[in-house]
């Protein structure tokens, strides 16, 4: 079992932030001064209320994933697991449930109107199922997806346990099981002119095993994917026949330890995994793709699934 603590850490960016505004407001100074009683003081004022704003927003920004890493660190430190709960350093009221993480970036037009910035934004839900008191609580055995690209935008949708009293107060934790069973079988023919393919494949326990017979003269060569909608991962690639084996579930199964206000989809993306992420239970769509040059590729999609029993 994978123990994790999941923390965003604001320091440097509230340096980089507060430094900005400063800067801003000496150059803003400096040229409001050279145009002596020109200016209204009241313009003047306003026009520096803008980054002292800034500056404030940041700081209580801040200042609040600060205080929540803490509670999710303290919990981390003092909370141990055995395979099937999660024991409390003291006795606490919790929910048991799912949260919801969606991860995405918004757009605005700058201060002078010449580009825009962008901003990395976190939507969250938790739906509570139940709730408790005590020293222990079974870590819930539920699906789990998650949907990430490179960035950091896609979807957690996960079991957790949310802390509702004490020193730890909205710490979450979330579970990620790495039992399923992945059922689905069937084969995929590629063809174009004298290049030939077909895939075979089926559900074998937690993983989707397979075959790629491929015949080429033209073609670059063979690659199975799998995904859904836009987001896909490459499993293996070749020029002539070959076998492939992937899962969709974790290694082993990991705990994540964070704080609600402040966790994202970015940060357990950062903490765990290097690239783009598609994990967990439900319907997959396998891709084989006969890669031709000059052209456009021949594309066979099939669906399995992968299911918590």
């Amino acid at each position: 079992m994978k123990k994790v603590l999941v923390k965003e850490n604001p320091v440097g960016v509230i340096v980089i932030g507060v430094a900005f505004a400063l800067v801003f407001i000496f150059l803003s100074l400096s040229i409001i001064s050279s145009f002596g009683s020109f200016v209204p003081t009241g313009f003047t004022l306003a026009f520096l209320l803008i980054p002292l704003l800034f500056v404030v927003i940041l700081l209580i920004t801040g200042s609040v994933s600060i205080a929540g890493g803490k509670k999710a660190s303290s919990l981390f430190n003092a909370a141990t697991l055995s395979e099937t709960a999660i024991s409390f350093p003291e006795e606490l009221e919790y929910a048991v449930g799912r949260v919801f993480l969606e991860g995405y970036w918004s757009y605005s037009s700058t201060s002078t109107g010449t580009g825009s910035s962008r901003r990395y934004r976190t939507r969250r839900t938790f739906r509570p199922s139940g709730r408790g008191r005590g020293l222990e609580v079974e870590l819930p055995r539920e699906p789990f997806r998650i949907e990430l690209r490179a960035d950091g935008t896609g979807i957690v949708d996960a079991p957790a346990i949310r802390v509702l009293s004490g020193p730890y107060k909205d710490a979450l934790v979330i579970f990620l099981t790495d039992e399923g069973v992945v059922t689905g079988e069937g084969n995929l023919d590629l063809s174009r002119g004298n290049d030939m393919a077909q895939v075979t494949f089926r559900g074998e326990g937690r993983e989707l095993r397979g075959s790629v017979w491929a015949e080429l003269s033209k073609a670059r060569g063979v690659r199975i994917e799998y995904g859904s909608g836009n987001l896909w991962k490459t499993v293996a690639k070749g020029k002539g026949s070959f076998e492939f084996s992937f899962s969709t579930l974790p290694e082993e199964k990991i705990v994540i330890f964070s704080h609600y206000s402040t966790v994202t989809p970015r940060s357990i993306l950062q903490k765990l995994w290097s690239g783009p992420v598609i994990l967990g239970h439900g319907t997959f769509e396998l891709k084989a793709v006969l890669d031709v040059p000059f052209a456009k590729d021949v594309v066979e999609t099939a669906i399995f699934s992968v299911e918590l029993k």
